[in-house]
């Protein structure tokens, strides 16, 4: 990482101002010092340049991320270069070398697989630019600074959990998955594990096509019901499978329902239409972690944690026809980091 010119001892005021009080737990699922220590000591925050990149902001949970990113960035008064590669691996390649070259201070990436972008996390390795990816599980790369995300088996537990209130052993049941990204493929495995613990029948599964999810998922989805006309459930892997699932099953007038993984806040509309359980995290948590993380190293020396900081807990819950809105908002994350940003840094 690069050097610092703050001195040892600054390090240690904010390490102190960060976690000698009492810590108290959000509604956002962060928690926070209830007021920082060393007389109101602030430390100077550096001006930096950030470089940002999911693998395409056309999808809902993408942007949820890269924005998330943005927002938090500019909070702490830092420009940010974004890219946005729109699916595209060699995009993707092209997008890391030129925020390489662009000379950022560090890059936060939102669910980007290290293999896709190998050559530029080597290059920003020998540039001594930090890589952080956020969001959802990818493989883990010995070239990026750090890894912050939700775990994927809590996840699933918690839609296993609700599905089993509903769905009797023996019923059939259809999948929606997406192989080509690694947490949705961890998703699917662990579902797949858990039917044969629950006695859950898969008669069908469908692997989505990524250029045209919406309408692919719900033709398939049509597709299912109609050569299993007793299918009970459809599990999701993604926040697509909801606008794709939904109006199939509406319009097949079949009481099959949905369970779905990593709903976003279009998912709210959808399940207030009835039959949707839809898991929902505070995904974006790990972009204000990302940056809080590479705000303190710039300030103070400080080493970026491998993964998320054991201060700050990620949230999830099941939203359904009772939800009313969009359970975590990225303005209340922005409300409470800035808080904590104000009492910890000046410019």
């Amino acid at each position: 990482m690069r050097k610092n010119r703050a001195g040892p001892l600054l390090g240690v005021v904010v390490a102190l101002a960060i976690v000698s009080s009492l810590v108290v737990s959000s509604a956002s699922g962060v928690t926070f010092t209830a007021g920082s220590a060393g007389g109101g000591t602030k430390v100077k925050l550096p001006r930096k340049t950030i470089g940002i990149m999911g693998p395409v902001d056309a999808a809902e949970i993408i942007k949820l991320g890269t924005d998330a990113s943005d927002t938090a960035a500019k909070a702490l008064g830092w420009r940010t270069i974004r890219v946005d590669p729109a699916g595209d691996p060699a995009k993707m390649a092209s997008g890391m070398n030129s925020l390489v070259n662009s000379h950022v201070d560090a890059i936060v990436l939102t669910i980007i697989e290290p293999a896709t972008i190998q050559a530029g996390l080597r290059a920003a390795k020998k540039a001594h630019i930090p890589v952080i990816d956020t969001m959802s599980a990818t493989h883990v790369s010995r070239l990026e600074a750090g890894t912050y995300w939700p775990s994927p088996a809590a996840e699933n537990r918690l839609l296993i959990n609700r599905m089993k209130k509903s769905v009797p052993r023996g019923a059939k049941v259809g999948t929606v998955r997406l192989p080509q990204f690694f947490n949705a493929l961890i998703g699917a495995q662990l579902f797949e594990k858990s039917a044969k613990t629950e006695g859950w029948n898969i008669v069908a599964s469908h692997d989505s096509d990524l250029s045209n999810l919406v309408p692919d998922v719900k033709q398939a989805v049509g597709d299912m019901i109609r050569a299993n006309p007793d299918i009970a459930a459809i599990w999701g892997c993604c926040d697509f499978a909801v606008a794709g699932a939904i109006p199939a099953i509406q319009q097949s007038g079949k009481n099959v329902k949905l369970f779905s993984l990593h709903g976003v806040p279009s998912s709210v509309q959808f399940a207030k239409s009835g039959g949707a359980d839809i898991e929902i995290a505070n995904y974006q948590l790990s972009s204000f972690v990302a940056m809080d993380v590479l705000a303190r190293h710039f300030a103070t020396g400080a080493r970026i944690p491998k993964t998320t900081p054991k201060a700050f807990r990620y949230q999830m819950t099941v939203i359904n026809d009772k939800t009313g809105s969009y359970p975590y908002p990225t303005s209340a994350l922005l409300k409470r980091f800035k808080a904590r940003w104000a009492r910890l840094y000046r410019h």
